[in-house]
């Protein structure tokens, strides 16, 4: 269960171009989208290199603003591997794919067992504030709610959102990431 097949359709990239760029056999990268290879840690650092370049260039292709092109666009072998989202790789992802939303942001929204929407981290700062920077994917295969320590434990469940308001959002959870997770509606 990892991102590479994400990756590849986020990046616009086949697994021939993937192969080609990186230096590494299709097999083995068709081996490892499919969960039956690791791949050593230099071919997963090369694979965050190539697919961060391809994010970046799809950013600076649709961004309005240049101007604003993040310092470092970056992703990690933890995002890659479906571990969890750092700092780095929700800039990424942002710069990447908010160009083409006409407004909306991406977002993590935090929602109550009935599936009501409570509380959205909309930037960087608070994606900082709320998950101290990395957000966990999976916790040795599986999917955990978001545990609010500093509200007496609150568990909530969590989504990745393209977010324009509190009643008009997406959930593209399984578009990021590589999840069981059913999806919720605005």
């Amino acid at each position: 269960m990892n991102n590479f097949r994400i990756l590849q359709q986020l990046s616009q990239q086949s697994i021939e171009q993937v192969g080609a760029a990186t230096g590494l056999q299709i097999s083995d990268l068709q081996a490892f989208a499919d969960g039956q290879k690791e791949l050593a840690i230099a071919d997963l650092e090369r694979l965050c290199l190539y697919f961060s370049h391809c994010l970046d260039q799809l950013g600076n292709a649709n961004q309005a603003n240049l101007s604003k092109h993040p310092i470092h666009i970056r992703l990690t072998t933890d995002y890659l591997l479906n571990l969890g989202i750092s700092l780095s790789d929700w800039i990424s992802l942002q710069w990447a794919l908010e160009g083409n939303w006409a407004g909306d942001q991406l977002a993590v929204g935090f929602f109550t067992a009935d599936q009501t929407l409570v509380k959205v981290v909309e930037n960087s700062a608070d994606f900082t504030k709320a998950f101290a920077g990395y957000l966990i994917l999976a916790l040795e295969g599986e999917f955990t709610p978001y545990i609010d320590e500093i509200h007496d434990n609150v568990h909530y469940d969590w989504r990745i959102l393209r977010y324009r308001s509190q009643a008009d959002f997406q959930d593209i959870t399984n578009e990021l990431a590589n999840t069981p997770l059913k999806e919720i509606e605005a």
